[in-house]
This record gives structure tokens, C-alpha cells and sequence, in this order.
């Protein structure tokens, strides 16, 4: 199983494991659980889900960058939310709830790029 084919197949399962892993997340906080409830949060959880499920099914360019939009989207908005504040709102203290999300959310773009880079290193040879 640890042939150069099944690679690329391991790490894009790994990329929607973690998506799917950080839209649960965001859907707890979006109702409250583990922190206040955070509108951002549920808006983004179905967007994160649907992308996670999008790159199972059919893992092309455009459902990685709705992947990496979702990712990047909750890793702006805890880092706006610790440094200033979401608008209208105070500033969050960091608190293990914003470390969860700043880690998921690396851990997704970092496994993009592993996936792209064993998809292109494949695609070589």
C-alpha cells in the first residue's frame, strides 16, 4: 500500500479527514459548544462540510480551493478575533477553542500543498 500511486489517494483523504474535522468544529461553535456562539462559525461549518465532501467525490483543482478558501476563512477570522476583535464584538481571549482552529486550519492548507506536491511528483513518474 505504500506504492507512489496510493499516495496521492492517502493524502487527499487526509485533506477531506481534516476539513470535514474542522467543519464539525466550527458547526459546535457555531452553536455554542466549547465557546459563546459564533455567527461566523455557523455560516462557515456547512460551507466547510460541503467542501470536504466536494474534494471526496471529486478531488479537482476547484474543490481543493474551496477547501483552502475555508481553511484560510476560519484561520482570518480567529486571528481577527484574538488581535481586534470581530466586528461589533470585543476582542476573544485565545483560548483552546482558537487554538483548535488556528491548528485544523493549518493542518488543512499543509495537507493541500503535501497532496499537491505527491499528485505533481506522481504525475512525473
Amino acid at each position: 500500500m505504500n506504492t507512489p500511486s496510493a499516495r496521492p489517494a492517502l493524502t487527499a483523504r487526509l485533506v477531506v479527514l481534516a476539513t470535514a474535522l474542522l467543519g464539525i468544529a466550527q458547526a459546535c461553535w457555531g452553536v455554542g459548544i466549547g465557546r459563546d456562539a459564533s455567527a461566523s462559525a455557523a455560516v462557515l461549518a456547512p460551507l466547510t462540510v460541503l467542501a470536504a465532501i466536494a474534494l471526496a467525490r471529486v478531488p479537482r483543482l476547484e474543490t481543493r480551493l474551496a477547501v483552502v478558501l475555508a481553511a484560510l476563512a476560519q484561520l482570518l477570522l480567529t486571528a481577527l478575533a484574538v488581535t481586534i476583535g470581530l466586528p461589533g464584538e470585543e476582542r476573544s481571549p485565545i483560548g483552546a477553542s482558537e487554538v483548535v482552529a488556528v491548528v485544523l486550519s493549518l493542518a488543512v492548507l499543509v495537507l493541500v500543498e503535501i497532496d499537491r506536491r505527491a499528485r505533481q511528483r506522481h504525475a512525473d513518474g
